[in-house]
């Protein structure tokens, strides 16, 4: 097999010493101790199972305890429960956190995220094709064959990547990703610090018509706009229609998976947890830190309660007005549907024993 195949995947490397990140993540609180050998360098952020010296890795369960043991990373994150199995060591730091997960999440951020100057673009590529009254913001980078048609106007650095499209009118601010392939549509607004997946269509037209009687469809325009607020991550292949009239909203901090489905007028309120197959009709508002699992489907003109949480393909067909975690359809309260749910599996043996219960009367 060829050396390319054998690796796992390609990995950011940097340098730094433990104490340095120490230090950094102890002033905002994410770390809150540290001991051991803090004045190692380390020079990459790794999973356990492929971990080595000079590594950083977490661990939030006690079963990767003999696994770092054996390996030797130079740096574990783990929580004040699990960092008192480690003895002292010469060879080994251990940094305490209360939140295993987000400290994962920011210091991967600082340290081991993607490295763009790898991609080898910058400024705007000569295959792009940019209309002369697009305004692009400072450090902002557009690569091959991008389109920024009229009045776009772009932040400071942005990052337009290949073949996306930017059509006339849309606004993208600071500190954005469109990846290749995904559409802004006219007039659209997009945020700082989001993130639009390849492939997914921001403002594609909303579904509406009108029919005569003889049931031909006729389109009625869709003039409204989307718009996508600060530190949205858009997936792969999403589509977010653009409203009838006004707007489709998606609230700060929410997140698409890929394969999402947002209709027209929707309003989908902040730090959302939307995953891969939702389907939501239009009109409907969804409130703040609503979670749904893979294949919700959300009927139109519902109302959704804030810290709602929709699990096993949950079919929303009614307002939600009391938070809690529903599932299935129809819809239930989760410990209803898997009271319920229980049941079910016995029921070719229930109807049995009812059938023979009515024979011997």
């Amino acid at each position: 097999m060829a050396d390319w195949l054998r690796k796992a995947g390609s990995s950011v490397s940097f340098k730094a010493t433990v104490s340095e990140i120490l230090r950094e993540f102890q002033s905002n609180g994410v770390l809150t101790d540290g001991s051991g050998a803090v004045n190692q360098n380390i020079g990459r952020i790794a999973a356990v199972e492929d971990c080595g010296p000079g590594d950083l890795v977490f661990m939030d369960k006690k079963d990767y305890l003999e696994t770092i043991q054996s390996r030797r990373p130079a740096a574990v994150v783990t929580n004040a429960a699990l960092a008192k199995l480690f003895a002292p060591s010469d060879d080994l730091a251990v940094l305490t956190a209360a939140n295993v997960g987000l400290a994962h999440a920011l210091i991967k951020q600082k340290y081991g995220a993607r490295d763009w100057e790898r991609a080898g673009w910058s400024g705007i590529h000569v295959s792009a094709v940019v209309h002369e009254s697009a305004e692009i913001g400072e450090g902002s980078i557009v690569e091959p064959r991008a389109v920024i048609g009229a009045n776009v106007r772009i932040g400071k650095n942005s990052r337009v990547m290949a073949g996306a499209v930017l059509e006339n009118g849309a606004v993208i601010g600071d500190d954005c990703v469109i990846h290749p392939n995904a559409v802004v549509g006219w007039d659209c607004r997009i945020g700082n610090g989001a993130d639009i997946g390849s492939g997914s269509v921001i403002g594609s037209e909303g579904y509406g018509f009108a029919q005569d009687a003889k049931r031909q469809s006729f389109a009625i325009p869709q003039t409204g706009i989307v718009v996508i607020e600060d530190r949205v991550r858009v997936g792969a292949n999403n589509c977010i229609d653009r409203a009838a009239y006004k707007e489709t909203r998606i609230g700060a901090g929410t997140k698409l998976d890929n394969l999402c489905h947002v209709a027209h007028n929707v309003t989908i309120g902040k730090d959302c947890l939307l995953t891969a197959g939702l389907i939501v009709a239009g009109s409907t508002n969804i409130g703040d830190r609503v979670i749904t699992s893979g294949q919700t489907g959300i009927l139109d003109h519902l109302s959704i309660a804030s810290d709602t949480v929709f699990l096993h393909r949950a079919g929303v067909t009614k307002d939600i007005d009391k938070p809690g975690a529903y599932a299935g359809l129809p819809l239930q309260p989760l410990g209803d549907y898997m009271k319920n749910n229980a049941v079910a599996r016995d029921l070719v043996d229930l109807r049995k024993r009812l059938i023979a219960l009515e024979k011997d009367k």
